[in-house]
């Protein structure tokens, strides 16, 4: 079949200045009519300027005339594709969203091979194109093609020019060469006009980053922050979506912030997802990310962890259209400027938080309440004081090895345990002491003790205590805080002297709780009690513990006798001594004040054992 004429340039010379405009129409150009004249057109054309799509349009035009195709298309190879980026007129629309995996097709041959090749006839036959066409370009009625690859001056492929042609048209050896010496000519023009490219993209994703800084340095609150990240990175990146993920107790992560927004609020486990992402970049950890963050999408995941020092902030996820190392190093930027104003939002709230918590355990043990005052600052702080809350009292029981700050950061760490398994509560550091307000829900007292318990001993572990905790009986009523505090405060001191316990509740100290109410003042029996306690103590006997057993039983002999162990001789030998020691007469007094005051000396007389290790 005779191969058409090619139509020719209308000028051999060019204009004055030496430069074509690739935007005009070469019917107006006069002068040469051979394929020499369309090649120093497309010279013209490359010394047009350094926009590349000028550059690569004028091209287009060129070749398309000279060698009289149907289509000519021009890609780029992007990662492991090809990217159309020029077209024809007809196929324009397609141009960045045409992609052919490398390798594939007749085009995707030669960028593999590095070969040129054409199909003179019967295009759809040849293996080449059989196994991989692509209907959006015509693949399915294009009987000739032809196919260069363009490489950058160390030898790399660039690119790949391509023309169909439809029949009676076919293509011949000569416009191989011909798009050869077209894809010479145009690699130097496409390298330098890429890297123009790619330093103007650089320069504005650095001005993009750097108001997106200035807008998270300006952020006001800590949703705000994670909302502008979300939408200000999805914009940097050209992104489909981004998303933000919070560390959670417990290894997970939790959807704080997304672009677009995400309706459920999801929960991811990292130990069996996401651990393997940051610690790798393999496509296979890419892969598994997007397949469990958005199963329906296809693209390329991007996985940027926020961290401040060895601590996990959470992480930056991204879906891009394709994989691109600039985007990666753009959102690591960003992470790590979000992890570090995350940390400082945090840092102020927690200051606002503990003020506020400060003010409001302050009212609520103040001699005069104002409940109005009360209830806005527990609202401040999203406390109900209408519902059951416990009062919880911790204080170090001795002195550490590293003195004070390590008594905080005890008291601090069991605190934070205590919160973790009760969410809503809320605690003020003290000198020595830290005393918190816990809701208590639907639980009751015995399952909230329970937890307080194991979050103590998840601290301990096999060490000795060296935290007392006192729980107060369940508040419903402001008017009852201020009791609740003290009695928290009186099991954390008594409870271990008294039960040996690290946590232990006003409830468990018995009897005790009458002697802790009442005021501590002095009475009739109380100094006849204290020169038995010396007694004891300079004896070694236990006179007073003696009296304390009888008065308990209600004056019974045996069953004394049998709880201390002794012989009902022994005991009445020891009450005989009791009552000369005392110059009381057991039969004749008031066994509930003597019982009371008896209390009140023994739990006196722990106090001043203790040595003053327990702090309030």
């Amino acid at each position: 079949m005779p191969k058409p004429t090619r139509t020719s340039p209308v000028t051999a010379d060019p204009p004055a200045g030496g430069r074509v405009d690739p935007s005009r129409p070469l019917a107006v150009v006069r002068g040469a009519r051979d394929e020499t004249a369309y090649l120093y057109q497309i010279i013209q054309t490359i010394g047009a300027g350094p926009d590349l799509e000028t550059i690569l349009h004028g091209v287009v035009r060129l070749v398309t005339e000279a060698s009289a195709c149907h289509a000519c298309f021009i890609y780029f190879l992007e990662g492991d594709a090809l990217e159309l980026r020029a077209a024809s007129e007809a196929y324009r629309h397609l141009e960045g969203r045409v992609r052919i995996p490398f390798g594939e097709g007749l085009t995707g041959w030669v960028a593999k091979t590095r070969r040129s090749a054409y199909i003179r006839q019967n295009a759809l036959e040849d293996p080449r194109v059989r196994r991989a066409y692509f209907p959006e370009l015509g693949d399915d009625v294009y009987q000739s093609l032809v196919s260069v690859p363009i490489f950058a001056r160390g030898g790399d492929v660039l690119g790949v020019i391509t023309l169909h042609a439809e029949a009676p048209h076919e293509f011949a050896p000569e416009d191989v060469e011909f798009l050869e010496h077209t894809a010479s000519l145009i690699a130097g023009a496409i390298e330098n006009a890429r890297l123009y490219e790619e330093a103007t993209r650089r320069v504005q994703a650095l001005t993009d980053l750097s108001r997106l800084s200035e807008r998270i340095a300006g952020a006001t609150s800590r949703q705000e922050l994670l909302d502008l990240v979300a939408t200000g990175c999805r914009e940097l990146i050209r992104a489909v979506r981004v998303e933000i993920y919070l560390a959670q107790p417990g290894g997970l992560l939790k959807l704080a912030a997304a672009d677009p927004p995400r309706p459920e609020a999801r929960v991811i486990d990292t130990r069996r997802l996401l651990a393997d992402a940051l610690r790798s970049s393999s496509p296979e950890a890419g892969a598994r990310v997007a397949e469990e963050l958005w199963p329906d999408a296809a693209g390329s995941p991007l996985i940027a962890p926020m961290s401040v020092g060895d601590e996990q902030v959470g992480v930056i996820a991204a879906l891009l259209e394709r994989p691109s190392p600039e985007a990666a190093r753009l959102v690591a930027s960003v992470a790590s400027q979000v992890a570090v104003a995350l940390r400082q939002h945090e840092l102020i709230e927690s200051l606002k938080e503990e003020s506020l918590t400060k003010d409001l355990f302050a009212a609520l043990t103040a001699e005069e309440q104002r409940p109005e005052e009360i209830r806005a600052l527990a609202s401040r702080l999203g406390v109900d004081l209408d519902a059951p809350n416990v009062v919880v009292h911790l204080v170090a029981r001795r002195p550490t090895s590293d003195g004070e700050p390590a008594r905080r950061d005890l008291l601090h760490l069991v605190s934070t345990r205590i919160g973790g398994q009760i969410p809503g509560s809320i605690f003020e550091q003290r000198e020595g002491s830290t005393r918190g307000l816990l809701p208590l829900g639907d639980r009751i007292p015995g399952e909230l003790i329970a937890l307080i318990r194991r979050a103590e001993a998840e601290v301990r572990g096999a060490a000795p205590p060296s935290i007392s905790i006192g729980v107060s009986q369940p508040s419903r009523r402001i008017e009852d805080l201020r009791r609740a505090f003290r009695e928290a405060e009186a099991a954390a001191e008594v409870g271990p002297l008294l039960l040996g316990v690290p946590v232990a509740s006003f409830e468990d100290l018995g009897p005790y709780r009458y002697v802790l109410a009442q005021d501590a003042g002095r009475d009739r029996y109380r100094e006849p009690l204290e020169r038995l306690a010396d007694y004891d103590r300079r004896r070694r006997s236990r006179l007073l513990e003696t009296l304390e057993a009888y008065l308990d039983r209600r004056g019974n002999a045996v069953t004394t006798a049998r709880a201390l162990y002794i012989h009902p001789n022994t005991l009445r030998q020891r009450l005989e001594r009791i009552e000369r020691l005392t110059g009381l007469a057991l039969d004749r007094e008031d066994w509930l004040s003597l019982a009371l005051a008896a209390k009140a000396v023994k739990l006196g007389r722990l106090r001043q054992d203790a040595g003053g290790a327990v702090h309030g």
